[in-house]
């Protein structure tokens, strides 16, 4: 699959390396320096066509990458490289870097349109700071976990990477801008939550309770399945007509429900639980559930859902803090959070072992006492 943006310039386009030829990997728009000349690319965030007092046409650019932004003049064959270029477009750039008003500039001296693939879109987008293949396997790796085989095929029909769903759900993020706002984040936070709904369940089911391990893991691993039809990932990250219309809970549950037809052997009520689980994982109906959690399963997912996309945006937060300060107040979280100092282990001396006897005598004087 090939991301090729606005459709300006059909004629067949370069890709990244074709038109970087040596200069590849590119100067990224942080490591840019005044006086630098630059065989570049990046992604068209903004296009102004304006004029000169003259009356000569210019462009004025907002381009960038995953570090940044920078302005980007065309003086020169202005009118051909407009009808050429269109913001959300990736383009190939020959220039130098300048400064203008103390702010780095880059004038253009040529550039094209050039078609980019999924893979390379983590050089202009937030990408998962985590090696996406390690995630990808795990994802893999717990989907055979599942012995309910009815269920394992729809995790597989929706979730696999062979399926054009499952290879969108590992590329897509899962939020707009609060939580795994970046490419690969869906597929992290799914997996997050379901390897600690599989520890809750193993916790849980040791005191007694009869909680369906398989039942859950796949409600967990397809519960926010929906966002990849909710969000769009173009040049920045925006609800589609569907998500602003539906959501990502009936999204999801439209999807299940499609992929379930081909499954033999999934009934009707297996599936119903799943999409309940679904349904339900936000937990509450004023944060836009259509229903709260009706069974153990659910109740499992929706916490470990919850504090899922709360610890992700924390430990974000905390990681530009230094030891014993606060970050500022951050308003998804409703708090300011505190760096303490990792703790101090003293060691502990040996003691010598206690014999028997005087164990014995010991609690007994504890009791006289």
């Amino acid at each position: 699959m090939s991301w090729g943006g606005s459709g300006h310039g059909r004629a067949r386009r370069l890709d990244l390396r074709g038109f970087c030829g040596s200069a590849f990997p590119w100067p990224l728009v942080g490591e840019l320096a005044d006086g630098r000349d630059v065989v570049a690319c990046y992604l068209v965030h903004d296009k102004q066509r304006r004029e000169t007092r003259a009356a000569k046409p210019f462009l004025q650019l907002t381009l960038g990458d995953r570090t940044g932004t920078i302005t980007a003049m065309v003086w020169d064959d202005a009118d051909r490289l407009d009808a050429l270029i269109g913001s959300d477009d990736v383009i190939g750039v020959r220039g130098r870097v300048g400064s203008y008003n103390d702010r780095l500039q880059v004038t253009v001296l040529s550039a094209e349109p050039l078609e980019v693939v999924d893979d390379d879109l983590s050089f202009f987008l937030p990408s998962c700071p985590r090696d996406r293949e390690a995630l990808s396997k795990e994802v893999d790796r717990l989907i055979g976990t599942v012995e309910d085989q009815p269920l394992r095929l729809l995790l597989e029909r929706c979730l696999g990477r062979k399926t054009s769903l499952g290879r969108t759900f590992r590329m897509h993020p899962a939020g707009k801008r609060n939580h795994h706002a970046y490419l690969g984040g869906l597929m992290e936070h799914t997996l997050s939550v379901a390897l600690a709904c599989d520890r809750l369940a193993a916790h849980y089911i040791g005191q007694g309770a009869r909680i369906d391990r398989d039942l859950l893991v796949a409600g967990a691993l397809l519960h926010d399945i929906g966002k990849v039809k909710e969000l769009s990932a173009g040049r920045s990250f925006s609800y589609t007509v569907e998500g602003q219309l539906l959501g990502h809970i009936v999204l999801g549950i439209q999807i299940v429900e499609r992929e379930a037809e081909s499954i033999p052997g999934l009934s009707p009520d297996r599936l119903l639980l799943v999409q309940h689980l679904i349904a339900s994982h936000q937990g509450r109906l004023e944060w836009a559930s259509p229903k709260v959690p009706q069974m153990l399963e659910a109740m499992v997912l929706h916490y470990a859902d919850d504090l899922d996309s709360k610890m992700n945006p924390a430990i974000a937060l905390l990681s530009g803090v230094a030891v014993g300060e606060f970050t500022p107040y951050d308003r998804h979280l409703d708090r300011a959070l505190f760096n303490p100092a990792p703790p101090s282990i003293a060691r502990v001396p040996e003691l010598e072992p206690v014999a028997p006897e005087e164990a014995t005598e010991v609690v007994f004087d504890l009791f006289r006492g």
